[in-house]
């Protein structure tokens, strides 16, 4: 985060606080007058006025553009006018598959401050809505993939505006991206983690023919709710670890992916960076106490060139990703993305892969897909509730130039069953919090959106109409 962003995080605690301060005040006020029921009702009052108007994790202002530049899309003008949108030029983005409309968006005063501003987009036989961050305003890229075929036909779609409304002017543009037929190429997935492949490619590697899927580490930490298992900390970092080195494992299979596909590396949560800054050096787990990753290996269906040591190094991880990519040629890979997923391990995990790449006797890697299942800005993000538009993550203090954008359009099927996917990873079944319950309590009665699945707020998040992806397209630096 910026010096700008931090500013304005800054900036907005210091007046949560100085709200908070009053509050206490005038209820310490109340006591001490004897206004006893009326301190407890103006203190219930001030904390549903937080949920409504103070408690968003947005650690940016959302009064800012998103700021995103596509040097390769084909960009086209388009007319939107008493809420319906066409081309002007009907035959721009024939051979695109993915497409955002870039247009200036207002939240309005106070409902856009309530509720969730929307946009709901109809091609006369299906209806989407995709959200945005309450109190927005600045551009914002709304995705419009669905609608593509109808726009190429000549025809209107329409677009409506809640608690927002869109900022006209006479260039709003949208950039069309075409892309190679992903589903019918081979391709790998790293995931950091298990859960990561599933909450960002589910849908996509359910439907592709020739797909691998390689778990880097056990996930090992936080495990503070298998304490009622092994009071012994160690223990229950190794039994988590263990869970979710044989999720990793298993629910791909849930998705199609053949057993001898998936594989787990077993290196430890959150020593990535310092492997990587080392790379002869032998790490030690954070929590499970233990330097070699075989613990973590028992459910792998075939060996890895570490597996002769097991040491948790730089060195290990770069071979072990080297001989997958040499074993499944894939011609795209699937991991974070550097910029937009500032998890150290999603980090991390990307720049191992990128040495293993250029280290790796193929060559045949043409392409990178990249995801973001944390952002730097907010952990609300995608927003809105289950089965809207997932779209492009906030990036307000320096241009992202990207080759291109990905979304794979999921069926409602797909999408139920990667809610039972996430339902199946132990790390995302963790008890709710009483102060969560509350605010999914008062959210739900002021008519909010809230999650329908599951415990943990990624079933909100992650279960979308589409899954979206950065591309980025090899050239000689690999």
């Amino acid at each position: 985060m910026n010096t700008q962003s931090a500013a304005w995080l800054k900036k907005k605690k210091q007046k949560n606080k100085i709200k908070a301060c009053l509050i206490m005040l005038i209820s310490i006020v109340g006591v001490a007058l004897g206004l006893y029921w009326q301190s407890l009702l103006l203190l219930l009052l001030f904390y549903i006025a937080h949920e409504l108007f103070w408690s968003d994790h947005i650690f940016y202002n959302p009064k800012s553009d998103y700021l995103y530049s596509f040097p390769n899309a084909i960009c086209t003008k388009v007319k939107l006018e008493d809420g319906t949108l066409c081309l002007v030029k009907g035959d721009e983005l024939v051979k695109c598959d993915t497409a955002v409309l870039v247009i200036s968006i207002k939240s309005e005063v106070f409902l856009g401050a309530v509720f969730d501003p929307y946009v709901e987009i109809s091609d006369g036989k299906h209806i989407a809505k995709q959200y945005f961050e309450r109190g927005l305003k600045g551009k914002r890229y709304i995705n419009i993939s669905d609608c593509l075929e109808k726009l190429n036909d000549g025809e209107t779609v329409s677009v409506k505006f809640k608690y927002c409304q869109a900022q006209l002017s006479s260039d709003i543009v949208v950039y069309g991206f075409c892309n190679d037929d992903f589903v019918n190429k081979k391709t790998l997935i790293i995931a950091p983690h298990a859960d990561d492949a599933e909450l960002a490619a589910f849908g996509l590697y359910s439907q592709v023919k020739d797909v691998a899927i390689v778990t880097l580490t056990a996930g090992e930490v936080e495990a503070e709710s298998f304490s009622h298992v092994y009071a012994d900390a160690k223990k229950a970092s190794l039994l988590k670890g263990r869970l979710r080195a044989f999720d990793s494992i298993a629910v791909p299979q849930w998705g199609g992916v053949k057993p001898k596909n998936i594989i787990h590396l077993g290196y430890f949560c959150l020593r990535l960076k310092e492997m990587f800054d080392d790379l002869s050096k032998t790490t030690i787990s954070l929590t499970a106490g233990v330097d070699s990753t075989k613990v973590f290996r028992e459910f792998n269906s075939f060996s890895l060139p570490s597996d002769k040591n097991n040491h948790a190094s730089g060195e290990n991880l770069i071979s072990d990703l080297k001989f997958l990519i040499e074993k499944y040629q894939p011609e795209v890979i699937i991991m974070p993305h550097t910029q937009l997923d500032p998890h150290e391990d999603h980090i991390y995990t990307s720049r191992f892969v990128e040495l293993a790449i250029k280290g790796s006797s193929f060559k045949g890697v043409k392409y990178i897909l990249g995801y973001a299942n944390h952002f730097h800005y907010t952990d609300m993000h995608p927003f809105g509730p289950p089965h809207s538009i997932a779209s492009l993550p906030p990036n307000v203090d320096m241009m992202q130039s990207l080759d291109g954008l990905y979304s794979f359009s999921l069926s409602e099927d797909v999408q139920k069953n990667k809610i039972y996917a996430l339902e199946m990873m132990h790390d995302l079944k963790r008890p709710v919090k009483l102060k969560k319950s509350i605010r999914s309590l008062v959210q739900k009665v002021i008519g909010r959106s809230y999650s329908r699945y599951g415990y943990d707020a990624y079933f909100s998040k992650n279960i979308k109409n589409n899954e979206l992806f950065y591309l980025k397209r090899l050239r000689d630096e690999y």
